[in-house]
């Protein structure tokens, strides 16, 4: 059974999440799980400071008790000074962030089950309304790419610091 588990890093078990790997030749495909939580910390203070309330939300996952990866999603408000760089300029927006399974537990499903858990939380507009999530992957990353594609995403034909973009209507 997959499971996920909220995870800051103020957590005890936090060690634990910094620690898992992938291979070594996936290392350029996601960032690693200590600047991840410390993205979610630093989104939710800026956030939190401005009364916008929580933008990330990070989980660890595991797996029959065992802890296997790491994924987070945000919300994010439109970014029309970011022009051609944002995802959306003109509505808030879901954005699976980060996907990370251990080296030791891929090609075992588990991600596909992640995606599917993690969507059925976004769709209940847990944070706020929405029309799209996003993800965005490196291009030479097929497993990102078959996960979400199985999933409904749909590439929208653009590129953004060098990641393949892909959506879901929501």
């Amino acid at each position: 059974m997959i499971e996920l588990k909220p995870i800051t890093i103020l957590d005890k078990n936090m060690k634990e999440c910094v620690d898992l790997r992938v291979f070594p030749e996936q290392e350029n495909f996601v960032a690693s799980n200590a600047d991840s939580l410390a993205e979610a910390y630093v989104a939710n203070k800026k956030f939190a400071e401005e009364g916008e309330g929580e933008r990330a939300v990070p989980y660890a996952i595991y797996k029959e008790g065992v802890m296997v990866g790491f994924v987070m999603y945000g919300y994010f408000p439109p970014e029309p000074e970011e022009g051609d760089n944002a995802y959306s300029k003109d509505e808030y927006t879901y954005y699976v962030w980060r996907l990370l399974i251990d080296k030791n537990h891929q090609r075992k499903g588990i991600g596909k089950k992640v995606v599917d858990i993690i969507m059925d939380e976004i769709k209940t507009k847990p944070l706020g309304e929405a029309n799209l999530c996003y993800v965005s992957y490196e291009p030479t990353n097929v497993g990102s790419k078959t996960v979400f594609a199985n999933y409904g995403f749909e590439e929208d034909g653009r590129v953004l610091d060098g990641e393949v973009v892909a959506r879901y209507k929501l």
